[in-house]
Parts: C-alpha cells; sequence; structure tokens
C-alpha cells in the first residue's frame, strides 16, 4: 500500500489552489461540484503527491487552540503532512522570500534532519523536512 491523498478541508478554494501551485508545484488535477452538498473538491497532483482540498459553504474555521504546532500536536487527530525535500536550506530560502507564513524556523529532529513548519493561508500546517 501507499498513501493516496491527503484531504483539507480549505476557507477558499481558489486561493488555496493557487498556494498550493506557486509555492509546491501541485497541479489541479481535477475538480468535482456537489451542489446538493455545498462542497467543491479539487485535485490537486504533482508527481506522486495528491492532495483533495475541499470547500464548503457553510464551513467552521481552524479553532484558536489548534493554531500553533505545539497547542495542536496536543490535541488528537491528524497534525500536518510532511513534504521531503533533497535541498532544504534552498527550500527554506525561497519560501522566506516569497512570504510564505512559517510556523516554526530550521530546526534539527532527533535523526539529525533538518526541518521547517510553514502555513497554507487557512493556518495548515505543512512540514518540509531534508532527505
Amino acid at each position: 500500500m501507499r498513501l493516496g491523498h491527503v484531504g483539507i478541508s480549505v476557507g477558499h478554494l481558489q486561493r488555496s489552489i493557487s498556494f498550493y501551485r506557486t509555492h509546491l508545484g501541485l497541479k489541479l488535477h481535477k475538480k468535482y461540484v456537489f451542489r446538493d452538498k455545498g462542497m467543491t473538491i479539487a485535485l490537486l497532483k504533482k508527481g506522486n503527491i495528491a492532495l483533495e482540498l475541499f470547500e464548503f459553504k457553510k464551513r467552521k474555521p481552524l479553532p484558536q487552540y489548534r493554531k500553533t504546532l505545539d497547542d495542536d500536536l496536543r490535541t488528537l487527530g491528524v497534525k500536518h503532512f510532511s513534504l521531503e525535500t533533497k535541498n532544504i536550506t534552498a527550500i527554506f530560502n525561497k519560501f522566506k522570500k516569497s512570504g510564505v507564513r512559517f510556523a516554526t524556523d530550521l530546526r534539527v529532529f532527533a535523526d539529525g534532519r533538518r526541518y521547517f513548519f510553514i502555513k497554507d493561508p487557512d493556518g495548515i500546517l505543512i512540514e518540509i523536512m531534508g532527505k
């Protein structure tokens, strides 16, 4: 087995599609509209990475207690998704220059790999990990 995709509820679908395209290189693969449920789904892909973005007409914002990494990790449930890169320093600098919101600075994990966290436009945490 392998991970098929990661599903994320977002506040504004077009804004999120633009973010993931611009900063992570994902492209819109398919879009589905479910009018009876007030929901639109966009499937984004890049290589073996797939994100499924959900936009609901009636949505709830990310709770305040889940907006920081340390607080969110203490709450049960999915916390973030992680992408790996061979050149962590170059990606870190690219995101700094582009104005992406950071949740952490560049850190060193217990196994010696470097990593950092960014946030998408809705505050969803994304980990970038060096290989």
